[in-house]
């Protein structure tokens, strides 16, 4: 299941590949309680280049929803909420929403083309991912519960993951135009995108901060994977982790003060978490398979992620210190990139 998410930052979308994958065996790997604390360590500002997309706003027709068996879990008293997340349960690659308060799971994209990298509005009243329907890789909108998608931008690149900024009015995400992966920002309506980072080597996974001051992401800029924080304008570009091994996927915690992330320092890939400046680091998983692709609660008392450990990639939670940790679904196919929605249900 690791393999197949490096193969999916290199090929994202399964088509446009982006160089050689990080080796998932670091040597020399200290205890993490023998590491010392990371330095943020300055990096020359990035000059914001301007490109002109070709905005659209298409409606599509609203996506059919359908109902599924509920995937068997544990109700959490209604402070659950919702997690959309990827999976290819039905011979494709589409979109899910489970309800972690019942129980009960729908689908949300039906579409032969490949729909993924969910990522929830902060008012959790939509959902933006990347699709291929048009033939090409690109951002779309939907509501909730799946219906009315329509195309945000089409730009002759490929893109992967998705972050909204806290105020609802810009998305960033990963994008290659002229083959090299990078950064860009662009406004709701589809207009004024922007490049946040300008690196020849390849930067990933953008994670924007709950204050919306600035985003997290990982890069290979010094030779292996790393995570990295900069300003929401691209200024002040400071690495965080300091390792031969892949630290990557930074999720914030609620309150700002944390991130979350996977590692593969002590063998194979754990879920850590440290302070907003780097510090005060911590496994929190110690398993035998790979767990990886963590996402805070809303409440910021658990951690949902993706483990293999019973054998197959499914999404599992836990709380924060990495206890109590609890398998959500239950499929042969891959279950993977969860995003827990931001604004609890109210009753």
């Amino acid at each position: 299941m690791y393999k197949f998410l490096v193969s999916l930052l290199c090929v994202t979308l399964l088509v446009t590949a982006c160089g050689t994958a990080p080796s998932a065996t670091p040597t020399s790997v200290p205890s993490t309680s023998t590491l010392p604390a990371p330095t943020a360590i300055p990096l020359p500002a990035t000059t914001t280049a301007t490109i002109a997309p070709v905005p659209i706003a298409t409606s599509m027709p609203p996506t059919a929803t359908r109902q599924l068996a509920a995937t068997p879990t544990t109700p959490l008293d209604g402070r659950g909420g919702v997690i959309v997340f990827y999976s290819e349960r039905d011979g494709n690659g589409e979109i899910y929403a489970l309800n972690l308060d019942d129980g009960s799971l729908q689908r949300l994209t039906d579409h032969p083309a490949f729909d993924g990298f969910p990522a929830w509005s902060p008012d959790g009243k939509q959902i933006a991912f990347v699709s291929q329907r048009d033939g090409h890789a690109e951002i779309y909108l939907m509501n909730a519960d799946g219906s009315a998608a329509r195309r945000l931008i089409q730009t002759p690149a490929e893109k992967g993951f998705l972050t909204w900024s806290p105020d609802g009015k810009q998305i960033a995400f990963e994008s290659n135009p002229g083959g090299n992966w990078d950064i860009y920002v662009v406004d709701l309506q589809g207009v004024n995108l922007r490049r946040l980072t300008d690196h020849p080597a390849e930067d990933y996974i953008p994670a924007w901060s709950p204050d919306g001051s600035r985003i997290a992401f990982e890069s290979m800029r010094d030779g292996n994977w790393e995570i990295y924080v900069m300003q929401a304008d691209g200024t002040d570009q400071r690495r965080l982790t300091r390792h031969a091994a892949h630290d990557g996927f930074p999720s914030w915690s609620p309150d700002g003060k944390k991130i979350t992330f996977m590692s593969d320092r002590d063998g194979n890939p754990e879920i850590y978490v440290m302070n907003a400046d780097g510090s005060n680091l911590q496994r929190i998983t110690d398993n035998a398979g790979d767990d990886t692709d963590p996402d805070w609660s809303p409440d910021g008392l658990r951690i949902a992620f993706v483990s293999n450990r019973d054998g197959n990639d499914e999404l599992y939670l836990m709380n924060v210190d990495g206890s109590d940790p609890r398998r959500l679904t239950h499929e042969t196919a891959i279950d993977w990139q969860p995003v827990w929605r931001i604004a609890l249900p109210r009753k």
